[in-house]
């Protein structure tokens, strides 16, 4: 199962690309550099407030203290 916070920036990119399609089917005129920091900000911020995914195959053995990376 892929990380939520990439399934959240991936998703995030995605409306961002609908949308301005849409705005310009409608007549609105979007730069594509406009578009790009849209889409930028919105990744960002979304990939920031998804929570990690859990993965076990990288939990700490038992009585392992080593320092983390």
């Amino acid at each position: 199962m892929p990380e939520k916070k990439v399934t959240a920036a991936t998703l995030a990119s995605a409306i961002v690309t609908i949308l301005v399609w849409v705005l310009r089917l409608a007549g609105v005129d979007i730069p594509a550099e406009v578009a790009a920091a849209i889409t930028t900000v919105l990744v960002a911020v979304s990939a920031y407030l998804a929570p990690h995914s859990h993965r076990p195959d990288l939990a700490r053995a038992a009585g392992d203290t080593r320092p983390s990376a």
